[in-house]
């Protein structure tokens, strides 16, 4: 896996295939066929595996004691992996793979569930409100971090992200 990782963060998707990963990892490709059918398994574990690291990050935001509120600090995270690791983002959300195997959404639904967590923790939302507000910024989330993967370099250009981070940072912060 971490073969498959290091090709997909440096050459992106086109050139993950399982001959390129057997030559990354040092093993013959017949080796690959044990632990894989195809290249969608590859995608699949590669997708969870992400998925889980982005969790583990979400969850640190609860331990650590900074000057952002639990939800801004969780928005960094989330947005920081987005532009860090756009090729495995991408791929964590993309539409066809979610849709075909529920190894992936289950694990995009537990790390909803830290996010979700720290939306609990941030008392400037309503506890009533608290539930509708952790899908309601998810969903803002994904479609930023959207749009974000959608630039040919993974980023977005400074005023758009600008714009795009005061709008979510006011929708919390004005919840009437």
């Amino acid at each position: 896996m971490s073969a498959a990782a290091h090709i997909l963060d440096t050459r992106g998707i086109e050139e993950l295939n399982l001959r390129a990963i057997a030559e990354k990892a040092g093993i013959g490709i017949a080796s690959m066929y044990h632990y894989f059918d195809n290249k969608e398994d590859i995608l699949l574990s590669l997708g969870v595996m992400g998925f889980e690291d982005l969790r583990r990050d979400i969850l640190g935001t609860l331990a650590d004691d900074n000057s952002l509120s639990p939800i801004g600090a969780s928005a960094a995270v989330f947005f920081r992996f987005a532009e860090t690791r756009s090729e495995l983002f991408s791929l964590m959300f993309n539409q066809r793979l979610l849709a075909r195997h529920e190894a992936l959404r289950d694990a995009e639904n537990r790390t909803f569930l830290a996010h979700e967590a720290v939306v609990y923790s941030d008392e400037r939302i309503p506890a009533l409100h608290r539930q509708g507000a952790a899908y309601a910024l998810w969903a803002l989330a994904r479609g930023m971090a959207a749009i974000m993967s959608s630039q040919p370099d993974g980023k977005l250009p400074p005023e758009l992200t600008e714009r795009l981070m005061s709008g979510a940072g006011y929708l919390i912060s004005h919840p009437d």
